[in-house]
């Protein structure tokens, strides 16, 4: 099922965030309830998968297709409330491995750089609050570029910044529009899904897929 690609050697590695290093995906899908009950609406789950790892912009372009006849910034506007009231009532949790991982890679002296469809402000927000933010020398965020997942612009940008070869670089990821545009970007692209066993769709698009972090020997024996 799965494409094998592996570089010579690794020169950089390019982090998503949310579902990646990050357990945040859960507090979404939460928040779109909250917001679907305040104003009596129900969002399907269809919808709130179809979001995942997309930028504001797409999202909301979704959602309005799936409510074609009604105003959807309300909806929009409670779902942001509830997602900032829930990740700062506490920081999210650290997804497994994530943590020693990026400790092996930043003493290999390895790059990296973080590639969210977050915008800027919350992406800081959200690795500063979780003790993560100093293991990257690049942050791009959703609304640095002009397009997002699944198109690669940002992780092309993400490259260019570090300084390297995209072809050269390992992208971890959990979502499908996420996989698709580390696949597209010329990366090897490691899928990391949210929930096991990952989605085949998603998977399609992987060199590796690994049930968490601590698997990622299996892209290279170093990590």
């Amino acid at each position: 099922m799965n494409m094998e690609k592996t570089p010579p050697e690794f020169e950089a590695v390019i982090f998503d965030m949310d579902g990646t290093l990050i357990d945040t995906e859960r507090i979404g899908e939460a928040s779109w309830v909250h917001a679907g009950d305040d104003l009596g609406m129900e969002v399907p789950e269809e919808l709130k998968r179809r979001m995942i790892g997309r930028r504001l912009p797409d999202i909301r372009a979704l959602v309005q297709s799936y409510f074609p006849e009604t105003d959807v910034e309300p909806l929009l506007d409670r779902a942001n409330f509830h997602y900032h009231r829930l990740v700062t009532e506490a920081p999210p949790p650290v997804k497994p491995g994530a943590l020693e991982l990026l400790e092996r890679l930043r003493a290999l002296e390895m790059p990296m750089a973080l590639a969210t469809s977050s915008r800027h402000e919350q992406a800081e927000d959200k690795l500063t609050r979780t003790g993560l933010r100093s293991f990257f020398s690049v942050l791009v965020a959703g609304d640095d570029v002009r397009r997002g997942k699944p198109d690669p612009e940002i992780f092309h940008r993400a490259a260019e910044e570090l300084g390297v070869s995209i072809e050269a670089c390992a992208v971890f990821e959990d979502s499908g529009p996420g996989i698709e545009a580390a696949n597209r970007s010329g990366a090897v692209a490691v899928l990391v899904p949210e929930f096991w066993p990952a989605d085949n769709a998603a998977a399609l698009f992987a060199h590796h897929v690994l049930r968490d972090l601590h698997g990622a020997g299996a892209v290279c024996p170093e990590w």
